[in-house]
């Protein structure tokens, strides 16, 4: 028996992006700390700060700029040779 109608693919696609991912992980323990007390919650909030902090510092740039638009059919096979 299913409670809720389901999700148009559109909408589950959404849901499965990183950052509604770290959102909703955000959450759950921000939740989970607040069972164990609210000072815990400050623990966890500085803490999830951090880590998302280090995260964009040491993250490298993939933005679409950076990498070559063209791929021609010849390059995919040499890395294809290449590769076995």
């Amino acid at each position: 028996m299913r409670l809720l109608p389901p999700l148009p693919k559109r909408q589950l696609r959404k849901l499965r992006t990183p950052t509604v991912q770290i959102f909703f992980a955000g959450l759950v323990m921000v939740g989970g700390a607040w069972l164990i007390s609210l000072w815990m919650v400050g623990v966890v909030l500085m803490l999830a700060g951090l880590g998302l902090g280090a995260d964009a510092l040491l993250r490298t740039d993939d933005t679409a700029g950076s990498r070559s638009v063209e791929t021609k059919h010849e390059d995919i096979l040499e890395r294809y040779r290449r590769a076995r």
